[in-house]
């Protein structure tokens, strides 16, 4: 599907644009751009302003572009081998001066175009001097005009005597005496003599010897050409118009009234360019005409959780039709939870049942956060950042920071122990406001350790299921050795979970699920509330090394603890709970 939509852009069929709170009228239809002008040495430099075509603008003429060349290739058997561009620039080409004259002549009766400016050579480079001007003419038609661009023949200052399509790259005739540049032409139609004024919005064409006819569009060239064309054999049957597809990310998020204009009567069906009642209006800036082309498809997509959807013109929800798209956790279903025979599919699907009840179905999560994940069984540490990163802050702003109804949708207050939950109860207010004057309602705070447990997604499913940790591993060997691995607990203790390490940073330690901390001369204790304990040194922020070892010695030598005994199988998180046990009530 990426690579049909890479196609199809890539041949014109479909455009994309995000639209912003600073998108505008002026990049989506069309504005006034200022430029620098560089047409010869009095003008070089200056400032001047031009009338830009905006994104939505130059892909309608594109559709209309087809429609010109495939009306043409019914009325003109001869130009079905021709090739337009899909955004041709109309071009007007004076050839010599007005009226008949031998340029002209030449021109019609050889199909090209030709200009002059010999002067200057065969080649225009950067080192060329344009003393006597000409640089934009030049620059225009060697560079800028290319094959299957119109050109439309200046008889006059308001006259056309030829239209035809460039079907030539840039020669020098040195066989001429003048006008030497040249560009091969195939002329529609010749030796006619059709006044364009009104086309061109009333302004004449005097200016320079080639540049873009903007007010002039596709339609009225496809109108000249036919009235002046003779009587054709039947040409072959027209090949089908392709539909496009203009896409909008985003569409809730621009001021709709104002980048949308007059294209709010438009783009209605039965105003569309083929339709019975089809409208064109003229811009504002150009003062050219414009419609919508019936064959290009607008599809805006948007967050219908977001709440700038309010702000949505009611204007452009009529011309629309909105469908719902929902999550699809099915595509999540080979994603597998451990060994707990749920899937990730399981795991959204039964969240957005619960936020559907709770908010509304518009906020359900989309199954794109967790697409990344790879088939089988889901590494906990990839689907931890998911969480932290994605779906717990969405929570947080679908609830306000709610955290009861958070720890709903997460199934926390259903999971038989804290270490699972990812929201648990504060217990630090009577040690922040003292026992009479702590608040009647408990704080709430995220519980980091209970990301790093497979355990912890499977419950959101069911309370009751659990499944194996990858982390989980025997520990028996390193009590044996004495190290702070995985001990058991204190006899006074509840049996710590296996899956959680104390970190080795201090700074990370105190942003974990911590019930007590104690300092002592250059030592920090941590007591977690996950049964387990770690001791840290103050000045190197880290977990200190062999901490079995440390508490033996510290009891050894330091009269405070002369009514300590560490027996010999005591294990680090006995040790450590039973020098804590003896120091003062300070925090850090």
């Amino acid at each position: 599907m990426r690579e049909r939509f890479a196609a199809y852009r890539q041949q014109g069929l479909v455009e994309f644009t995000t639209f912003h709170q600073s998108y505008s009228y002026e990049d989506f239809i069309e504005g006034i751009r200022p430029v620098i002008e560089d047409d010869g040495a009095e003008t070089e430099g200056k400032l001047a302003y031009r009338v830009e075509d905006g994104v939505f603008k130059r892909f309608c003429q594109q559709a209309e572009t087809e429609t010109f060349a495939e009306s043409l290739r019914e009325d003109l058997s001869v130009f079905a081998g021709l090739a337009v561009n899909p955004s041709p620039v109309i071009w007007k080409v004076s050839l010599a001066k007005t009226g008949d004259n031998p340029v002209r002549a030449d021109c019609l009766a050889n199909g090209h175009i030709r200009i002059g400016w010999d002067a200057y050579g065969e080649d225009i480079t950067e080192e060329t001097r344009f003393t006597n001007g000409g640089k934009g003419v030049l620059e225009a038609f060697i560079q800028k005009m290319r094959v299957g661009d119109i050109v439309v023949s200046c008889y006059s200052e308001s006259m056309t005597d030829a239209v035809g399509i460039v079907t030539g790259e840039y020669e020098w005739h040195d066989e001429y005496p003048t006008h030497k540049r040249l560009r091969k032409v195939h002329w529609l139609v010749k030796d006619i003599r059709q006044d364009i004024l009104e086309l061109n919005n009333g302004i004449k064409m005097t200016l320079s010897t080639v540049y873009q006819l903007k007010n002039v569009n596709l339609n009225d060239l496809a109108a000249i050409i036919r009235a002046h064309l003779p009587a054709q054999s039947p040409a072959p049957s027209p090949v089908r118009r392709q539909n496009r597809v203009f896409i909008i990310d985003e569409i809730n998020r621009g001021n709709i009234a104002g980048i949308f204009g007059e294209l709010i009567t438009l783009i209605e069906p039965t105003k569309r360019l083929g339709a019975a009642e089809a409208l064109k209006v003229r811009l504002p800036y150009s003062r050219a005409e414009f419609g919508v082309p019936d064959n290009v498809y607008i599809l805006g997509t948007m967050n219908t959780a977001d709440r700038s959807l309010t702000a949505l013109d009611i204007a452009l929800r009529r011309r629309f039709a909105f469908e719902r798209v929902a999550p699809e956790p099915g595509l999540l279903a080979s994603m597998l939870l451990g060994d707990s025979g749920y899937t990730v599919a399981d795991l959204l699907r039964t969240m957005n049942r619960r936020i559907a009840v709770l908010i509304d179905q518009e906020h359900c999560i989309g199954h794109a956060p967790f697409m990344n994940l790879p088939q089988g069984e889901v590494a906990v540490d990839a689907l931890a950042d998911i969480f932290r990163h994605a779906i717990l802050p969405l929570l947080e702003e679908y609830f306000f920071e709610d955290w009861q109804k958070i720890r709903l949708v997460l199934n926390d207050q259903q999971k038989p122990d804290a270490a699972h939950q990812f929201v648990v109860a504060s217990d630090d207010d009577e040690d922040l406001f003292g026992p009479e004057f702590a608040p009647s309602e408990p704080g709430w705070k995220m519980n980091p350790a209970a990301l790093a447990r497979m355990t912890s997604y499977v419950r959101i499913v069911d309370a009751t299921a659990s499944c194996t940790e990858a982390a989980e591993a025997d520990t028996t060997a390193s009590e044996a050795e004495g190290t702070e691995a995985d001990g058991d607990a204190a006899p006074h203790e509840q049996t710590p979970s296996r899956t959680f390490t104390p970190p080795e940073s201090l700074e990370e330690a105190m942003r974990c699920n911590v019930s007590q901390v104690k300092e002592y001369r250059n030592s920090v204790f941590i007591r977690f509330s996950l049964g387990k304990y770690a001791v840290y040194d103050k000045e190197s922020a880290t977990k200190i090394t062999n901490q079995i070892r440390f508490c033996r010695s510290l009891v050894a030598s330091d009269p405070l603890f002369r009514t300590v005994t560490l027996p010999e199988d005591y294990n680090t998180y006995q040790s450590i709970s039973a020098i804590m046990a003896v120091l003062p009530n300070r925090r850090p």
